[in-house]
């Protein structure tokens, strides 16, 4: 159960328009405003809890653009035409002026940056994973933010379809199981009322029987 300054400090947030944060975050944040009493913090330590996360949140999404921005930048810098070449030489170069190629770690560093930015905690086997379906070529900076964060939710929309697909599933199969179980419990009490009703049968014949022997003795005393 989440403590009282986690819960107001994430309801502040939210009323921002911040999310995304991690319980450690909360207990990073309780610890900078020296919030001793999770349970009992002061309005102020609330208020500065907040805007350590909002500042904190603001620094991750820049260290990601800073992150990409420089290998951009580094990029163009390498495919800045060489005043000696002559203008036929300068004509072919002119493409890669505006493209940017990142190496295999560079994109798995910008993952993990990205998905930290959105909210998202990775293992390394699923930035490799996202990283190995992106490309390694982007015309601009623009198209490879756009690219990295819709590889980032393509992934996380296929773990919430395995989850929702296996609750579709179980639930299928509490139907099933339910369903056979009322089936058979029926049919135990069908066969009990079955039951019973042929030894109702039963007992009245034989008091049908004892009577009539009852009335066969009184005719013959007579």
């Amino acid at each position: 159960m989440s403590d009282k300054f986690t819960n107001n400090v994430r309801a502040r947030l939210y009323k921002q328009g911040y999310q995304g944060f991690t319980k450690d975050d909360y207990t990073t944040a309780a610890i900078a405003v020296e919030c001793d009493d999770l349970d009992n913090p002061t309005k102020e330590q609330l208020s500065q809890a907040v805007d350590y996360l909002k500042v904190k949140a603001t620094s991750q999404l820049s260290v990601v653009d800073e992150l990409v921005e420089e290998k951009f930048l580094s990029q163009v810098e390498d495919a800045q035409p060489d005043p000696e070449l002559d203008n036929n030489q300068l004509a072919v170069a002119e493409p890669e002026i505006n493209s940017i190629t990142v190496t295999s770690d560079d994109l798995r560093q910008i993952v993990t940056a990205q998905s930290s930015a959105l909210g998202f905690e990775l293992t390394e086997q699923e930035t490799l994973s996202i990283a190995e379906n992106v490309d390694d070529t982007f015309t601009d900076y623009s198209q490879f933010i756009s690219t990295v964060t819709a590889a980032i939710k393509s992934y996380v929309d296929h773990k919430f379809d395995v989850i929702e697909q296996s609750f579709e599933t179980n639930a299928q199969d509490l139907r099933e199981h339910v369903t056979n179980r009322a089936s058979r419990l029926n049919q135990k009490v069908n066969n009990f009322s079955g039951d019973i009703k042929a030894d109702m049968g039963v007992i009245r014949q034989n008091i049908k029987s004892t009577q009539f022997s009852i009335l066969a003795r009184l005719k013959a005393a007579q």
